[in-house]
This record gives structure tokens, C-alpha cells and sequence, in this order.
């Protein structure tokens, strides 16, 4: 695992950005039991080959089938590594709920995957709850995640060894649900 985190950190084009509005100022001692994952309704689901589809969900990291729950897979698999975290979110006192609801998730085509590469822009609300009582210890705030991607040969090469869309971008979800927690 180590050597394909250090392949995925030597090919990434640039840097990962994350934003949104801001978090509230509270002491953070969060141990996340479990993710609660919903869509805005309505989103509009592509499956254009062409460089930027004008749809709230694009998605190629997995073979064609439903794309919400591919990208809930996404946000699932991402939470139980940080279920699964280091010492520091085992020994946390308090366990919470994280509420994630999906208001965009445009990745890349083929198309774009295979020439000019681009940005992974990842749009969703986040509430942290109490797994006990359910109460809302931080209130709903959007998160925006941008993670530019490799394309062209380095792209083709990449996929090759392994090295997917789908793992790259399964690690930056599991380090922006992190940052929520901290």
C-alpha cells in the first residue's frame, strides 16, 4: 500500500483543493461510527463521451451501471478508512454520524481521461451528528473538493500499472471526510 501511495503522490499532477463554507470553530474529538450518504434530488447523470458533459454527475471509475450508487460506494468505502483510522480517531470520545448529501460529482470522461486530463469537482453538504442521541453537534456546511487528474499517456500508463481514477479518487475522499473530522 505504501509504495502505490507514493506512485499515486509522484504522479498527481497538482495539488488537491478543498473549500466550501466555513467550519465551525469547536474543539473536534470525533470518532465517526457511521456515514449516512443521500443525493440532492433531481441530479442530472451523464454518460456523454464528450470533454465536459453539462450534468451534476459524471462518473467513468467504474463500469457502466448506476453512477449515485458507485459514487456512495466512493463516500462508504471512505468513511470505513477513517472508521478504521489511526490511533487518534480510535481513541476519540466522541462518536458521531457523518450526513453527507451529494450535490455534484463531475469527474472525467474517457474522453478527457485519455487527453487533456482535468479536475474531479466534488460538491456536497456535511453535518456531523451524535451516533447516541442523534443530535446535531455541527450543522449542514458545503464542502467543495477539486482533485486535478493526470491524462494523456502519463493517464494510460498509469491505468496500466493499476493505478486508477477510481483508487486516486477513493483516497482523496477518505482525506476530505478526515479533514471533517478534525
Amino acid at each position: 500500500m505504501a509504495l502505490l501511495l507514493g506512485a499515486l503522490a509522484a504522479c498527481a499532477p497538482g495539488a488537491m483543493v478543498t473549500q466550501g463554507d466555513p467550519r465551525p470553530d469547536v474543539e473536534r474529538d470525533y470518532r465517526l461510527v457511521a456515514l449516512d450518504f443521500s443525493t440532492l434530488p433531481n441530479l442530472v447523470v451523464s454518460e456523454a463521451n464528450t470533454y465536459y458533459p453539462q450534468a451534476d454527475v459524471v462518473w467513468r471509475g467504474d463500469p457502466a451501471g448506476d453512477r449515485i450508487a458507485q459514487i456512495e460506494a466512493l463516500f462508504t468505502e471512505a468513511a470505513r478508512r477513517n472508521m478504521d483510522g489511526g490511533a487518534d480517531i480510535k481513541n476519540a470520545n466522541s462518536r458521531v454520524v457523518m450526513d453527507v448529501t451529494l450535490v455534484r460529482f463531475h469527474g472525467l470522461t474517457r474522453r478527457t481521461q485519455f487527453s487533456t486530463g482535468g479536475v474531479y469537482n466534488i460538491i456536497f453538504d456535511v453535518a456531523i451528528r451524535d451516533a447516541g442521541t442523534g443530535a446535531v453537534i455541527e450543522p449542514s456546511r458545503r464542502v467543495v473538493a477539486n482533485l486535478d487528474s493526470w491524462g494523456g499517456n502519463t493517464n494510460a500508463q498509469l491505468e496500466e500499472r493499476g493505478i486508477t481514477q477510481k483508487i486516486r479518487v477513493t483516497e482523496f475522499l477518505t482525506t476530505v471526510l478526515a479533514d471533517q473530522l478534525r
